[in-house]
């Protein structure tokens, strides 16, 4: 075990627990996270659909984080309408520099719940002139667009007197699903000297709620029914594309929320006014779709537990292998049970799920408590589970796992504490890896008791058949074995 831990070092995985390394040889199933495991975790936004106005494209780019190196195409459809013309019926925009589009009123309006709803930076060296980002993942992308636009944050919040001040900020809640910001913008011809708003980014189902208007080309209208299936419409369409979609919105603050320093979360986030969806890719990791494979010539099936929605997440795993792509041959209840979302399954009883044909190979919309009771539904189908996981809310399925595993790189040290392995570079490949050294080391581990047993049993049939034989005094064992002449044994 010693020397397999120094092996696994090379291959990327660090064991803190060495009882783990002949658990993982049994593994049977992973259930796996998607953002940085699966994926590269170096996402870029594709597509930003503005509703009064139409949908921005992004070209191709070289360098996720250089603002300057992609053009910018518009069309003046939703995604929706798009998808229902054929392909070669299409009218193909040209890509132009993003500076050509920025006089558009609510783009400008949808690049201020960009950059001021987020907590990354993207700067460019002085010396070398390379660009580098701070932040979550999601986050930098988005700040990545906002400044293909030169609307990036710094811009507009630094200096002697700027534009934009922050006042309050509701960090993303994973029950929620969204995060809000309060900024103060100064403006000459009001009378108090500024005015307050109020932005939000998050889940489209997330921000939904907190919706009471949507914002068309001529004003912003109640959000009814009709116009909220047209949203979902679209954001499927997004996710059907291998996209993580997000929404965004705005508000400006009444008197009674701009009197006060600190306002409960409930009293902000209403009454706001959804601007548009952002489409962002994250494009899968070199050697997923070939990690799966062996897994499932292993024998271990592989399991995507998300937080994004349930069309991204089938797209990228039939992608990468994790749904067949002749899914469609498959009997109806097995399709159905494959993909969930986290709503459906914590829906359902103990006895339910257990009598489905299939435990979900997908679950979308994913929370703490999804995981755990995915892992207690494989158990009670007798499988070894292993379960990635990198957040602090991840800690009870790790902890509930056969094997848990924690994100060396994106992963807190609550996680990381919880975890009986650690991947150092959150690789999916990695987790292979590990299996194929336990299976190693379990194989010698058996083939050395096996060699001990036989060797024990063949030197106990040894003195067993000796006591047969026996000498002309009647002893099994000669009594003067190893003395000298004369010498007697007692």
């Amino acid at each position: 075990m010693a020397v397999g831990t120094k092996i696994m070092v090379r291959r990327n995985v660090i064991v803190r627990k060495l009882d783990s390394l002949e658990a993982l040889g049994a593994v049977t199933n992973i259930c796996s996270d998607k953002t940085g495991t699966l994926t590269q975790g170096k996402m870029v936004v594709k597509k930003a659909w503005v509703i009064p106005e139409g949908t921005y494209t992004v070209g191709e780019s070289s360098n996720s984080l250089d603002p300057t190196s992609a053009g910018i195409s518009f069309t003046a459809t939703s995604p929706y309408d798009d998808s229902k013309i054929p392909k070669i019926e299409r009218h193909k925009s040209p890509f132009l520099p993003a500076g050509e589009f920025i006089d558009k009123g609510f783009l400008q309006h949808y690049l201020n719940v960009a950059t001021f709803c987020n907590l990354a930076t993207v700067d460019r060296h002085r010396d070398t002139q390379e660009w580098f980002a701070r932040g979550d993942p999601t986050e930098i992308a988005i700040q990545v667009f906002a400044n293909r636009f030169d609307w990036g944050r710094r811009r507009f919040t630094q200096g002697d007197n700027p534009a934009w001040i922050q006042t309050s900020e509701y960090p993303f809640d994973s029950d929620v699903k969204r995060m809000t910001v309060i900024f103060q913008y100064s403006r000459g011809d009001i009378e108090d000297g500024y005015e307050r708003w109020a932005f939000m980014k998050g889940a489209v189902e997330g921000v939904l709620e907190a919706c009471a208007f949507v914002q068309l080309a001529d004003k912003a209208v109640p959000l009814g029914d009709e116009i909220q299936q047209t949203i979902l419409k679209n954001m499927e369409v997004l996710g059907s594309q291998g996209l993580r979609v997000l929404a965004l919105a705005q508000r400006s603050l009444d008197a009674q929320v701009e009197g006060r320093d600190e306002c409960p979360r409930h009293d902000v986030e209403k009454g706001m006014t959804l601007l548009g969806l952002i489409g962002l890719y994250d494009p899968p990791r070199v050697g997923t779709a070939d990690a799966v494979k062996q897994c499932h010539r292993a024998g271990i099936n592989v399991h995507m537990v998300t937080g994004d929605h349930a069309e991204t997440a089938r797209a990228i795993a039939m992608e990468i292998g994790i749904i067949p792509r002749n899914v469609q041959s498959l009997a109806s209840d097995v399709i159905s049970a494959m993909v969930m979302t986290a709503a459906h399954f914590d829906g359902l009883s103990d006895k339910e799920i257990d009598s489905l044909p299939v435990l979900p190979l997908v679950i979308a919309r994913c929370a703490p408590q999804t995981k755990v009771r995915m892992v207690e539904a494989l158990h009670r189908r007798g499988k070894f589970v292993a379960m990635t996981g990198d957040g602090v809310n991840d800690s009870p399925a790790l902890k509930r796992a056969d094997v848990g595993i924690g994100m060396g790189m994106a992963g807190s040290d609550v996680a990381k504490n919880a975890s009986d392995i650690i991947l150092i570079d959150d690789n999916f490949a990695s987790i292979l890896n590990s299996i194929e050294e336990g299976r190693r080391m379990f194989d010698n581990i058996k083939k050395f008791v096996l060699h001990l047993l036989a060797e024990n049993i063949a030197q106990a049939c040894t003195l067993l058949i000796g006591l047969v034989f026996k000498d002309a005094s009647g002893l099994s064992w000669p009594p003067s074995y190893g003395l000298g002449n004369g010498g007697s044994f007692r």
